[in-house]
């Protein structure tokens, strides 16, 4: 499917790479092609747009040929329609990278998968690359043990067990962290990672948690407490309302 492939003797897992739009015509251009350029060779490209009315599907069109599936029609969300996708993905991995967010390199797939995974692994994640207005920072992955805090990596530089997505998927009840609630509940539930000493994806800021503070930290908040109790919980989430709320005014 992909403009250029490396030649592999063995058989290599498939990697179902998920991207969802919704009005996204000056970016998913850069997004696709990031995509379809990758050398892995065994890549299933999967595109859920949300019924666009800006343009998104003419571009789409453009690389209908190279894309293995491609559903546009309206949807309860981001994470409903990431939802679909999972539905349709048959790889043995599948990563999410949204319109306007794209992998750090044409060899970025093939690197993170250059050895083979223990079958015991369930997520693989790497570092990611911020894209501000004036510079572009590199973000590296923190540890899980304080996930608790906020998210340890971005879902764009994740890589799950497809068979794990489909048992589970996102709950579609949270509206901004649903990635989160997944991701940390498999930790809590002994699900093991693996990180790769890399930058997987480059992710662009203004996304929907990122312009919606109070209502992500809340839901988080309430995520965490299904875990873990204590005051220091409360207590920390308490302060990062209140810092946030004190730089505003």
């Amino acid at each position: 499917m992909a403009l250029f492939k490396e030649m592999n003797s063995g058989a290599i897992d498939k990697i179902s790479v998920v991207t969802v739009t919704y009005n996204a015509k000056d970016v998913v251009a850069e997004t696709i092609e990031s995509v379809l350029n990758q050398t892995y060779s065994n890549v299933e490209y999967i595109i859920i747009d949300g019924a666009s009315t800006d343009g998104t599907l003419e571009v789409v069109d453009l690389y209908k040929e190279i894309i293995d599936h491609f559903i546009s029609e309206p949807d309860n969300g981001t994470y409903d329609a990431m939802n679909k996708a999972i539905d349709i993905a048959s790889g043995e991995w599948i990563i999410f990278v949204n319109a306007g967010d794209f992998f750090v390199n044409n060899r970025t797939i093939a690197d993170v998968f250059a050895h083979a995974i223990n079958e015991n692994i369930d997520f693989i994640y790497g570092d990611y690359i911020w894209k501000g207005d004036k510079q572009d920072v590199r973000v590296n992955s923190r540890p899980l043990d304080l996930m608790w805090q906020r998210i340890s990596f971005s879902h764009q530089s994740l890589f799950t067990r497809t068979r794990l997505m489909k048992e589970k998927k996102f709950d579609l009840k949270y509206k901004i962290v649903s990635d989160y609630n997944f991701y940390f509940s498999c930790y809590m539930e002994g699900c093991r990672f693996e990180k790769v000493d890399m930058p997987i994806s480059v992710f662009r800021a203004g996304g929907l948690s990122d312009i919606n503070f109070f209502k992500r930290t809340f839901e988080r908040w309430k995520v965490v407490t299904r875990y873990k109790k204590g005051l220091k919980i409360h207590w920390y989430y308490l302060q990062l309302l209140f810092n946030h709320y004190k730089k505003k005014i």
